[in-house]
């Protein structure tokens, strides 16, 4: 391709400013003006577009000065020479023009593949920004699984560690509740063998008091039946005082002794008793009221 670059003509090309050939006549030189300035003319603009009168001067320059025909004269001399140089002017433009585009388009090209290297870089470097954040996503959901898992197996081992001490404690309850039944049922059939004892000692020294209050009894009617016959035998002998018949074993307190309504002989003196008579606290002996006071020493 011709790099060349030619000096643009000081001398303007009529010809093909009005879009005629050397050959043209006036009529069709002015056929042509008439046409380029109906097309060119600032008037002719529509309203709101901005006004560039170069073109047109550029036609009514050249209208003018081929319409004069010695001035077209002595152009015509010089023409050739004049086309070639504005062909030659024309050629390196449009090389240039065609340079341009091409250094345009390549510039485009390569723009575009820098576009599309960046938005492929961009969409690998998304990409891997993805797989990271669905990689770390994975991590943490993991480690969240495993947390819970964990919590799950701690929860779990606190529930079994709560379970045993728990049946541990039922257990140790029951054998402590086990336990004290023993005891309360030992201490109860201790009680009841101590209270059947005492009940049957209780018994046996009443039976003990009520068999020595009958011999004494006994004794003292004896005794009494016996003064009175020697009584009755000896009339001249001096009255004596019965015989004292205190329960043997036992000290009469002088307090304590309760009333009992109720018909028997004292112990002591062996005299009927109808009313009332007085019981030992001790022995439970029955006196009259003047035993009680003369046999009591404490």
């Amino acid at each position: 391709m011709s790099t060349f670059n030619s000096a643009k003509p000081q001398t303007p090309d009529y010809y093909t400013d009005l879009g005629v050939s050397q050959q043209a006549s006036p009529r069709d030189i002015k056929l042509a003006f008439v046409k380029l300035a109906k097309k060119h003319h600032p008037d002719k603009k529509a309203p709101g577009q901005s006004i560039d009168a170069k073109e047109f001067r550029k036609i009514d320059e050249a209208y003018k000065y081929l319409s004069d025909k010695d001035k077209r004269a002595l152009y015509d001399v010089k023409y050739f020479d004049l086309r070639y140089q504005w062909d030659r002017y024309r050629e390196s433009q449009e090389s240039q023009c065609r340079e341009d585009e091409r250094r345009r388009a390549e510039e485009k090209r390569r723009l575009a593949r820098e576009r599309e290297e960046n938005e492929r870089k961009a969409a690998e470097a998304e990409k891997m920004r993805r797989m990271k954040e669905e990689e770390q996503a994975a991590r943490m959901k993991a480690a969240l699984e495993k947390l819970r898992q964990e919590k799950i197996w701690r929860a779990e081992m606190r529930s079994q560690e709560a379970a045993r001490k728990a049946r541990e404690q039922q257990e140790q309850a029951a054998r402590e509740r086990i336990r004290r039944e023993k005891a309360e049922e030992a201490e109860r059939k201790s009680q009841e063998a101590a209270r059947r004892a005492r009940m049957e000692q209780e018994q046996a020294a009443q039976e003990r008091l009520k068999n020595i209050l009958i011999e004494e009894k006994q004794g003292a009617a004896r005794r009494n039946w016996a003064k009175m016959r020697e009584a009755a035998e000896n009339p001249q002998a001096e009255p004596t005082e019965p015989e004292s018949r205190r329960p043997p074993g036992c000290m009469h307190p002088q307090f304590g002794w309760s009333k009992k309504k109720i018909t028997i002989n004292c112990v002591f003196c062996g005299g009927l008793r109808r009313k009332w008579s007085f019981q030992c606290p001790e022995c439970s002996a029955l006196a009259c009221p003047s035993c009680k006071a003369k046999y009591c020493v404490l």
